[in-house]
């Protein structure tokens, strides 16, 4: 940025099958890192960065890219401030839309009552979402993240404004999709204690 450096030299490779976190202190250049993944930053265009065996750039749009990630960050959750209901933020998770302004089949709708319910926040569904509280914000925006079964999970410090079991409940979520499903984490705290036990590197 400017005469500033923020991330030199960086090679890195995210295997099938690894769970990865990423530490250190604010200003190190862990949330530039994500946004050079997820496209939200347009110096991902001209570097080398390869996703999903495909290097970026090379053709594919935005939206394929977005389809295969799931993704909260507190930038996002900042600018996720829509007059919907709980359960209308995470059909809008199928359509990567900040909004819902698609129709879901009845078996996405199915897929969204069942991740709610996973993530024990299925009785908030006719919530107004902005009018939650912080914390049953991100466990709404994180089921819609989710509801898609994306193939990178991204998320940035998410166990952030949640109470311990909140925080416990996400975690164990977390290990178990870690388990069951084809989705990998890229998981984002400053607190070792906040790491899902999925974590391999």
């Amino acid at each position: 940025y400017g005469k500033k450096t923020v991330l030199d030299n960086v090679s890195w490779e995210m295997r099938p099958g690894e769970h990865w976190a990423i530490a250190g202190p604010n200003g190190a250049g862990k949330t530039t890192l994500l946004a050079l993944i997820s496209g939200e930053n347009l110096q991902a265009y001209s570097n080398a960065i390869w996703l999903f065996g495909r290097r970026r750039g090379s053709g594919e749009s935005v939206w394929e890219i977005k389809a295969r990630i799931g993704l909260v960050t507190p930038h996002f959750h900042a600018g996720y401030q829509k007059q919907l209901t709980a359960f209308e933020v995470v059909c809008s998770g199928f359509f990567d839309s900040v909004g819902l302004y698609r129709r879901c089949s009845p078996e996405q709708l199915q897929q969204a009552r069942r991740q709610m319910t996973a993530q024990d926040i299925a009785h908030l569904d006719k919530c107004q979402f902005n009018r939650l509280s912080h914390g049953q914000q991100r466990l709404v925006l994180i089921a819609r993240a989710l509801v898609k079964q994306p193939r990178l999970l991204i998320l940035d410090e998410p166990c952030a404004g949640l109470d311990a079991d909140h925080r416990r409940h996400l975690l164990t979520h977390l290990n178990r999709i870690a388990a069951d499903t084809a989705s990998q984490l890229l998981y984002v705290t400053h607190h070792p204690d906040e790491r899902p036990a999925c974590i391999t590197h």
